[in-house]
């Protein structure tokens, strides 16, 4: 095993542990997480343009979110398949699909962004929200979605813009840092800020085999909460 290889496979280990952590929070604080951020499941939901009947594969599907809403799309007879690192999340997201009766998504939880365990040439639509910049490596993971679609298959990513126009993590940050030496993110490196710009998210794609990408920049507000406390809250537990 080369240093590489070694230091993604402790880092999924961490975000293993890590997502896990935070799964009970994520499902019992769900709608106030997810609807200030609907907008981006929206602008996704619509890049996507899901057909009924079509199969989508979403990558990092967290507690269900966008699979949920793109099960409502493709309609019975179609199928959204949600796969995550974390088992938690995955419990937590099959139980919101057994609590509301939605049949037509499934999820399942995987090791690797590079071992997806899905048929190649199978899916209509790939998708993966706010997950791509924490992988060790995504431009293979994105390969894994473009060898998962079908011909003429559409893939649809969302990533965060840089730390300055992300206040609801770039400034908590910028305060812990004042009181903590906190190692500073490599440009490039996974995390919150891996792929900041149009152009950098682009190029992933377009490394990954990608032709006709397309990517831009959209503000919208992503976090409310009546305190800092309560935030954290959400957040974390």
């Amino acid at each position: 095993m080369t240093d590489k290889e070694a230091a993604a496979r402790n880092l999924r280990k961490r975000q293993h542990a890590d997502w896990g952590a935070v799964a009970g929070g994520w499902q019992r604080y769900r709608e106030k997480m997810s609807g200030p951020t609907s907008v981006i499941t929206e602008k996704m939901r619509a890049l996507a343009r899901p057909h009924p009947g079509d199969r989508v594969l979403d990558l990092a599907c967290g507690v269900g979110d966008p699979a949920f809403a793109l099960a409502e799309k493709v309609g019975p007879a179609g199928r959204v398949l949600g796969l995550n690192f974390s088992p938690e999340m995955v419990e937590a997201a099959r139980a919101w699909a057994e609590q509301h009766g939605v049949p037509n998504v499934e999820f399942r939880a995987i090791t690797s962004e590079l071992e997806l365990d899905v048929e190649p040439d199978s899916f209509d639509v790939a998708t993966c929200r706010l997950g791509l910049m924490f992988m060790p490596d995504p431009v293979a993971a994105l390969r894994s979605l473009r060898a998962a679609l079908k011909k003429g298959g559409r893939v649809v990513v969302s990533t965060w813009g840089p730390p300055e126009r992300t206040p609801n993590f770039g400034l908590p940050m910028e305060i812990v840092g004042r009181h903590a030496d906190l190692p500073l993110q490599k440009p490039g490196a996974p995390g919150l800020f891996a792929f900041p710009t149009p152009e950098s998210l682009a190029s992933a794609l377009e490394s990954a085999g990608f032709i006709g990408v397309e990517a831009t920049a959209f503000e919208t507000p992503t976090v409310k909460a009546k305190d800092a406390e309560s935030y954290c809250h959400g957040v974390g537990r």
